[in-house]
């Protein structure tokens, strides 16, 4: 009974020896969490969050949809839909983010009174093999702004937020000016190919439609997203296909009741564009000017009468072109008559 009541005495100081070693270590831990610098803290929140919106991209681990949840501030989140941030993320970061990025010391504002954190600033660069900083490449440089809700950070990415309002009201002014011609102006179809031997360059051609009765369409820009195999948009372009000005003499505005077929090339597409992924497009702008019926039969006219002038002088051109090179074709005839000539005075 003795050797029992020994033993479990000596069972209990190691138990409770244990138990102080254990709360001591935990104590150490969180202590030294707390003694973490706030510059430590926010560089390490600016790494974590592009490292969770890289892996999230690739799709090795969580969503985007977490990200967006989770990682932006809630002002940002009234501002950027999930859409908005998903094609921002996949245009700006996806393939871009290495396996190690460094984080400069992010600038961070703090109340002069309170001493308390208001926002940060920071800037990231990827890493090379040899740990020397892959900053030559704009497009591998990522800034992060750093605000606070509450005990946490959170992401609040103002130029983003701009261009988006900024786009947001764009929308709404042409919705205000196309609210009579809805159904009646539209882009018909966009459709994208690479051009061979030139790494980066894609031919778009596409339709568009006027069939309003009154807008003369001054300046039109369409927005094009080019998506990756997994239909995520990796870059977008705005373009104008029809603005107020003359090419050789004719007006390109659209004009009421018609259509304007274009074609042009976009550059610096990333390799990752599927061709066979539908583009997506919309109109970023659309300038016009409502015109009367009897404007519009005089423009018609004047337009007409400019085609006409342009097709003469075209036909005169292949005229004269015609003319001198069957006087080039007689002049060679000659020369190598004159040639054999000269081999029989020989």
């Amino acid at each position: 009974m003795f050797a029992q009541h020994c033993f479990f005495t000596f069972s209990g100081g190691i138990m409770k020896k244990l138990m102080l070693f254990l709360l001591a270590a935990l104590m150490f831990v969180s202590c030294g969490e707390k003694s973490k610098s706030l510059q430590d803290q926010v560089d390490a929140f600016i790494q974590s969050y592009l490292y969770a919106v890289r892996d999230a991209s690739d799709g090795k681990q969580g969503t985007l949809q977490d990200i967006y949840d989770n990682w932006l501030s809630t002002e940002m989140k009234k501002v950027v839909t999930f859409d908005d941030f998903k094609d921002f993320a996949t245009t700006t970061y996806k393939g871009k983010i290495g396996a190690e990025i460094r984080t400069s010391r992010a600038n961070i504002v703090i109340d002069a009174e309170t001493k308390a954190f208001i926002e940060a600033t920071g800037q990231t660069a990827n890493m090379g093999r040899m740990a020397g900083v892959m900053n030559a490449d704009a497009s591998l440089i990522f800034t992060v702004r750093v605000v606070k809700e509450g005990e946490a950070f959170k992401v609040e990415l103002q130029t983003l937020m701009a261009e988006i309002t900024e786009r947001n009201n764009e929308q709404a002014r042409l919705a205000n000016l196309l609210k009579n011609y809805k159904g009646l102006i539209k882009i018909d179809d966009i459709t994208g190919k690479k051009v061979p031997g030139r790494p980066g360059l894609a031919e778009l051609t596409g339709t568009i439609l006027n069939g309003s009765s009154d807008l003369d369409m001054i300046r039109v820009g369409i927005r094009v997203r080019f998506k990756d195999k997994n239909g995520d948009v990796i870059y977008a372009e705005n373009f104008l296909p029809v603005t107020d000005m003359r090419y050789e003499g004719l007006r390109t505005s659209l004009l009421p009741n018609s259509v304007k077929v274009f074609k042009t090339v976009v550059k610096d597409i990333p390799e990752e564009w599927d061709p066979d992924q539908p583009l997506s497009f919309n109109f970023y702008l659309i300038d016009g000017v409502h015109i009367t019926p009897q404007e519009l039969i005089a423009e018609n006219k004047e337009r007409d009468k400019l085609k006409k002038l342009i097709e003469d002088t075209k036909k005169a051109d292949e005229e004269a072109r015609k003319q001198l090179k069957e006087i080039w074709e007689r002049e060679k005839a000659l020369k190598e008559k004159i040639k054999e000539l000269q081999n029989q005075g020989e």
